[in-house]
């Protein structure tokens, strides 16, 4: 081999060195995915949707897969670790959304008794926000008989048997009245919405009224698409796996810098 073709070939290498590590890597190399994701959407009464949500009227890489609506109804309801949510508020600036147990909906009588669940992967309650009410079902011993505080008693009917079940918003009871009872369900509500009546219609109210999640949807990721003037999605082969889609393809994270305006340049050399 000749000498002066050492530092030829040392270039090259460093420039392939270089592309593989600050180039992101394409999945697909045109502009599709992003026409297709870049006007917002609408959901029953919710409107100026985007990522990670998406319905049968949006393509799923245009969202998360574990974010899809349905919005068959007037409220846009949503599945989460198999239990189905009314989609009250959706909030894209602080990343969080505002749900209602669909089996509560105008009811403290579902027909299963499950507490509450959310999948911790994706979704955290809001704290400051969120407290639980637990209603009691199948209660063998009239609170009558027990030194009480106030509490309403409501009855429901399951697989055509009568239960005596309570609610009651005091916890200094919780070890008396779980001792006599066969089930207790947490149901999260809003702080601001705990019912100040104890009425079997204001706690129907107060549940109905949802309470608040915060989601990661790839929020890290979903940053430094943004930033590159990429929309976020998903893989278009896979749909399991993140994926940047921007003006010149769908890339695993971030944009080209084919794809990147002056400005977006000019924005990610002052940050």
């Amino acid at each position: 081999m000749h000498p002066h073709l050492f530092p030829t070939i040392t270039l090259f290498l460093i420039i392939v060195t270089i592309t593989l590590i600050y180039c992101p890597t394409s999945l697909r190399a045109d502009n599709g995915n992003y026409l297709t994701c870049e006007a917002p959407f609408n959901c029953s009464n919710l409107v100026n949707l985007n990522y990670p949500f998406w319905a049968s009227n949006r393509p799923s890489y245009c969202g998360h897969p574990s974010f899809q609506l349905d919005c068959s109804s007037n409220v846009p309801r949503i599945n989460i670790t198999t239990m189905n949510y009314r989609v009250l508020e959706i909030n894209n600036s602080s990343r969080t959304l505002k749900v209602a147990r669909t089996d509560y909906l105008d009811t403290i009588c579902p027909a299963a008794l499950v507490n509450t669940t959310i999948d911790n992967n994706l979704f955290s309650y809001v704290t400051s926000d969120d407290t639980n009410l637990t209603l009691y079902y199948n209660c063998l011993t009239p609170l009558a008989a027990l030194p009480s505080p106030v509490f309403i008693q409501f009855n429901c009917s399951i697989n055509n048997t009568n239960f005596i079940n309570y609610y009651i918003p005091s916890s200094q009871t919780l070890l008396t009245i779980s001792s006599i009872c066969n089930y207790w369900v947490n149901v999260p509500v809003l702080l601001s919405a705990v019912p100040t009546a104890i009425t079997s219609d204001a706690v129907i109210a107060a549940i109905d009224s949802g309470f608040m999640l915060e989601w990661d949807a790839n929020n890290s990721q979903c940053d430094t698409c943004l930033k590159a003037g990429g929309l976020c999605g998903s893989d278009p082969i896979t749909t399991s796996t993140f994926a940047c889609h921007c003006t010149n393809g769908t890339f695993t994270s971030g944009c080209s810098a084919e794809s990147t305006t002056p400005q977006q340049l000019a924005k990610l050399e002052l940050t």
